[in-house]
């Protein structure tokens, strides 16, 4: 981590820096290329702010000085540091190699299958016999489930998503993609209604949680506890044993969290 001195300043996300004549924060950062900032400049004392949207390498002003956007760090989609640096007089921005300015967390490559419209959401739904919840079922809507380009993980987590293993959509004519399927084959008789299986990677069960105390929270079921009788004292002890740890506090926070597998995650 660049520490913050007069010179060098960095900004952590949903916080502000001040400095006294000055204040800093970064509306938003973007991870994928070309990476971009958004800084944010306000004055002790006064309405007046500046909001300046930057790559790598591109200047904004402070008073009478100068500085630009020097690097970023990435601990997922939601957690993350930008780095600025104040310019010397008559001092040209330096080059910015974004290979190595921007650090730590990479967002995952996804190809979306497509779109459901209401009327195919609604018919997912009663086929399933439950609703969806908020997030989830938005992005399905977008999306109709997303394919990874590469090999994909939470870092940490047990499982890897493929390209054969996706994240399930509504595709009746492949079975491997489609989340009806998924529903009879995996979840009746070993999970309760509570959760959706949303996902089949080769170590197991990517579950979505559709009900209190946390609907929408993710988690992960490996194939050793998908064995054995779907009595309720054996369906509720597994469901006891679904790992939610690091997986994301929401359906978006989860794909926030996804990266490539070959991806740095310091």
């Amino acid at each position: 981590m660049v520490p913050s001195h007069p010179d060098v300043l960095v900004i952590r996300n949903n916080t502000q820096l001040n400095m006294g004549t000055f204040s800093l924060g970064a509306g938003g950062a973007n991870p994928r290329r070309p990476v971009t900032a958004q800084i944010v400049v306000a004055y002790p004392g006064s309405a007046d702010s500046t909001t300046h949207l930057l790559r790598l390498g591109e200047t904004f002003p402070i008073g009478a000085d100068y500085w630009y956007f020097a690097g970023a760090h990435f601990e997922n989609a939601g957690r993350w540091r930008v780095t600025v640096r104040r310019l010397g007089p008559g001092e040209v921005p330096p080059v910015v190699d974004e290979s190595t300015a921007v650090t730590g967390w990479r967002p995952a490559q996804l190809q979306p299958f497509g779109q459901l419209d209401e009327a195919r959401l609604q018919a997912l739904e009663q086929a399933l016999g439950r609703e969806l919840t908020g997030d989830y079922r938005d992005w399905l809507a977008e999306t109709n489930g997303v394919q990874p380009m590469e090999p994909q993980w939470v870092p940490g987590a047990p499982f890897t998503l493929f390209p054969g293993r996706p994240l399930l959509g509504v595709h009746p004519e492949y079975p491997a993609y489609d989340l009806l399927t998924a529903e009879r084959e995996w979840r009746v008789g070993k999970l309760s209604t509570d959760f959706l299986v949303i996902a089949v990677p080769m170590e197991g069960l990517l579950l979505l949680r559709l009900t209190d105390p946390h609907p929408g929270t993710v988690g992960f079921l490996p194939n050793d506890l998908l064995a054995g009788p779907g009595t309720p004292e054996v369906v509720a002890w597994r469901e006891r044993q679904v790992v939610t740890t690091g997986l994301g506090w929401s359906f978006g926070d989860f794909l926030g969290r996804l990266t490539p597998l070959d991806a740095p995650t310091a």
